[in-house]
């Protein structure tokens, strides 16, 4: 398809929605009014010129009278938002016009009760259920009375054809048009109806896997609150039963803190990502200095880096600004260097740096790894994916990962990695550079 007959056909669709109304504003009854008040409308503009031309001038102004008044049946749903009064004198209007229709357009010889048949298939589709027995006992009242008028004082119902051959045209005319807004009618309800069957069956299944999530997510942590929990129990317990040396005091208090560390790593992730799914991503952004706002968090991951003899190199300019959430931007990098930490062998090193880059500040985390290759998909950004243990059995929950993808997106940036065939991993993450104009990011 050429470049021009998308953006057309793309116009058409924005225009087409716009008549309609938007998902957000109308239901799907209404939605369906407005699309019926529409093609009425069209087909009433069509009838105007076609009846003069026939000869039924009375037709024809009787169906320019129907248009304004369809019209303003329309802007009352449509602009106005008052759907109740537009159906009801939708409704009224619609039966009022059809029946002096029947008595200037020759009665059951004229196209009259093909209109009278659109009518009741449009009511049916707006109105609700419980009105139905109320509509289809009305028509029919009114109905068969015209009829039953026609066949006892036929002088009232005078027939206004000037030939057999307007008559034809007349009626096939009207069969063309009510049956084209009928089918019209339907195919909109029955494409709204596959949409809306179509987005109910999306949403079950993301329940569906939110709650497989959940479940796992909350498994996980009941495993691993355990154990750091436990063990300080046990220290606890061995201190009033066993003498301990000031050697295995301090051992036992180290392996204490890294596990209550860690612990308190996943339980910050887990209350980050159950805040995002509850409530959503909200946030405020500004100017950010990088090195400034990482620098003090570098420090303490150094310390901790220490315990398994693992040397992190900081290389950040001191002048490099960011537009983001300093909140979010912290939690990105706690993660992906605790996760460097997590899988780098005693004596490794890891790297973190942050450059400009055209418009982007590239941040780099770069692992020297566990000493083999390291094969990752895609999947680690995923909740669905399986935690994997650290080289000293460091344990989490997969949430890391999740937040870091999560929050970059958010504030407009990217995020991937890099193995290194040998060994180790890097992580990218791409942030927008601010350039000195006002900070302005959706929240």
């Amino acid at each position: 398809m050429k470049p021009l007959t998308k953006f057309k056909l793309f116009l058409r669709l924005r225009t087409w929605r716009w008549l309609v109304g938007p998902e957000t504003r109308f239901d799907l009854t209404a939605r369906i009014f407005h699309s019926i008040c529409i093609f009425i409308l069209a087909a009433l503009g069509y009838n105007v010129p076609f009846n003069y031309i026939v000869g039924l001038h009375d037709i024809a102004l009787l169906s320019a009278v129907s248009f304004l008044l369809f019209a303003i049946v329309y802007y009352l749903s449509r602009v106005a938002q008052k759907k109740s009064i537009a159906v009801l004198l939708f409704c009224i209007t619609g039966n009022i016009l059809f029946i002096v229709n029947f008595f200037l357009n020759s009665g059951i010889d004229g196209p009259t009760d093909l209109f009278f048949i659109l009518t009741m298939v449009v009511m049916i589709a707006v109105i609700p259920v419980r009105y139905y027995w109320i509509l289809i006992a009305t028509h029919f009242i009114i109905v068969l009375s015209l009829h039953g008028i026609q066949y006892i004082n036929a002088d009232l119902v005078p027939y206004t054809y000037d030939s057999t051959a307007f008559r034809y045209s007349d009626i096939t005319s009207a069969y063309v048009v009510v049956v084209s807004l009928i089918l019209l009618c339907f195919y909109f309800i029955k494409y709204n109806y596959d949409l809306e069957k179509k987005s109910a069956e999306q949403k079950a299944a993301m329940m569906k896997l939110l709650n497989e999530e959940k479940n796992k997510l909350f498994s996980i942590i009941s495993h691993d609150l355990r154990a750091p929990l436990t063990n300080v129990q046990n220290y606890l317990e061995l201190l009033g039963e066993v003498d301990l040396s000031a050697d295995e005091q301090q051992e036992i208090k180290v392996k204490l803190l890294d596990s209550t560390r860690n612990t308190l790593d996943m339980l910050n992730n887990v209350l980050s990502w159950s805040k995002s799914q509850m409530s959503g991503l909200k946030f405020s952004s500004t100017e950010l200095y990088l090195h400034e706002l990482l620098l003090p968090q570098l420090l303490l991951f150094t310390n901790i880096a220490q315990n398994k003899n693992i040397k992190i190199e900081i290389s950040i300019d001191q002048e490099l600004k960011i537009i983001g959430n300093a909140d979010m931007v912290q939690m990105i990098m706690r993660n992906l260097i605790n996760n460097a930490i997590k899988f780098t062998a005693p004596g490794g090193r890891i790297i973190v740096s942050a450059q400009r880059e055209n418009n982007y500040a590239l941040l780099l985390v770069k692992d020297s790894g566990a000493g083999k290759p390291v094969k990752l998909s895609n999947n680690i950004f995923y909740l669905n994916n399986e935690s994997t243990k650290g080289t000293a059995n460091e344990k989490g929950v997969g949430l890391g990962l999740v937040l870091c993808k999560e929050f970059t997106e958010v504030q407009n940036g990217n995020i991937w990695f890099e193995c290194d065939s040998v060994s180790g991993t890097t992580f990218f993450v791409e942030l927008l550079q601010y350039n000195g104009n006002a900070v302005s990011m959706p929240a």
